[in-house]
């Protein structure tokens, strides 16, 4: 079974970047060009994570947060900016995000987000199994 992350970017060298990173994980890459795309395939599809640019053409990084807790297995969101500030920082954790990463990534922080990302996504499994017995 191949764990599959949702990569929210409208600019195909970001997603290309950040793609390549994730399947250097062992993780199966999945393109939005738009939030609205995302939320439509956060909806009714199990992601292991989703990584999801702050600013998009039709909307921010919030709503994909907000779309991902209310799927089944409560897919974290990481969120990628250009910006590197704290401000921005704590704008994204406040609003619920698993972690921020600075663009352009390290692939060393990068992998260490998905590493906590992945243990996340182990303990919710075992939450949501434990609540639906």
């Amino acid at each position: 079974m191949s764990l599959r992350v949702v990569i929210v970017s409208s600019i195909r060298e970001r997603w290309e970047k950040l793609s390549e990173i994730v399947s250097r994980y062992g993780l199966q890459p999945v393109r939005c060009e738009t939030l609205a795309a995302a939320l439509a395939l956060l909806a009714c599809t199990s992601f292991t994570l989703a990584i999801c640019e702050d600013v998009l053409p039709d909307g921010g990084f919030q709503e994909c947060i907000a779309q991902a807790r209310l799927s089944r297995n409560r897919t974290p969101v990481v969120v990628v900016s250009r910006l590197d500030d704290w401000d921005s920082y704590l704008k994204a954790m406040g609003a619920g995000a698993f972690d921020y990463v600075a663009l352009p990534p390290h692939p060393h922080e990068l992998e260490r987000v998905l590493a906590g990302a992945l243990a996340e996504a182990r303990s919710n499994r075992g939450t949501t199994a434990a609540t639906a017995a």
